[in-house]
């Protein structure tokens, strides 16, 4: 085997096992994160965020079709963290387009730190059968959209 490289036969085969042990100690950890949640596609960072979903003004149906599936989502989802992201989930609809497409504004407050925020896999967790159809019109609705994070600077009844 590795007499080419000076060694005996019996160092050879201790040598071969110690590279094979390394191997399934470096794997071994590889294999126990994949059996961990996935992380986050879409995590918030602050005390609370906005969201600004740009949507084309003839799909706005469609989009306000994603919404209530993801508020159905939440809502039937047997996660703890799903009931708290819902409770703080505001979804505002803006009275004037915005570069010509209708702005929704999702206020999230407070932020429910490490959670998924991903539309489509918020609704994927629950209904994994209808997640393409609904990705589908969110992706044809779509038109920009723009995150900003919050941090708490004071409250006015204080």
């Amino acid at each position: 085997m590795l007499r080419g490289f000076g060694m005996s036969p019996a160092a050879s085969r201790s040598f071969v096992m110690g590279v094979a042990l390394s191997a399934v100690m470096i794997a071994a950890p590889a294999f126990a994160q994949d059996a961990a949640p996935a992380a986050p596609v879409l995590a918030l960072d602050g005390d609370a965020a906005t969201i600004t979903v740009l949507i084309k003004p003839d799909k706005t149906a469609e989009f306000e079709a994603v919404l209530t599936k993801v508020k159905d989502a939440l809502a039937k989802s047997e996660k703890a963290e799903r009931k708290q992201q819902a409770a703080g989930w505001s979804v505002f609809k803006a009275n004037q387009a915005v570069n010509g497409n209708t702005a929704y504004i999702m206020f999230i407050n407070p932020v429910v730190k490490g959670q998924e925020y991903d539309i489509t896999r918020l609704i994927a967790e629950v209904f994994p059968v209808e997640v393409q159809e609904f990705f589908q019109k969110y992706k044809d609705s779509f038109a920009g959209r723009g995150i900003t994070p919050l941090t708490k600077f004071m409250t006015m009844g204080q």
